[in-house]
C-alpha cells in the first residue's frame, strides 16, 4: 500500500499544480505507454467547441464544393400565407 499512498501523493501535487493554471500538464511515462495529459474543464470544453465548429465549416465547406461541382439543387422560395 506504500506506493498507492506514494501515487496519491504526487496526484494531489498534480491537482495542486492545475487549480489556476490555464495549460496543460503533461505526464511523461518511463515506458512505451502513452505520456498523459491533464486539462482544465474549461479547457476541455473549450476544445470539444473549438473541434464542433471545425466540424461544422468542414460540412460547410463540402456543401460548397458540392455545389461548385454542380452537384447541388437549386429550388426558388415560394411565400406561403399563413391564412
Amino acid at each position: 500500500m506504500e506506493v498507492l499512498k506514494m501515487i496519491a501523493i504526487n496526484v494531489n501535487d498534480i491537482f495542486d499544480k492545475m487549480i489556476g493554471n490555464e495549460d496543460e500538464v503533461i505526464i511523461k511515462r518511463n515506458n512505451q505507454a502513452d505520456d498523459l495529459v491533464l486539462l482544465t474543464a474549461k479547457k476541455y470544453n473549450a476544445i470539444l467547441e473549438e473541434l464542433k465548429r471545425f466540424q461544422y465549416w468542414n460540412e460547410i465547406d463540402k456543401r460548397i464544393e458540392d455545389l461548385q461541382a454542380g452537384k447541388g439543387q437549386f429550388h426558388e422560395l415560394i411565400e406561403v400565407d399563413d391564412d
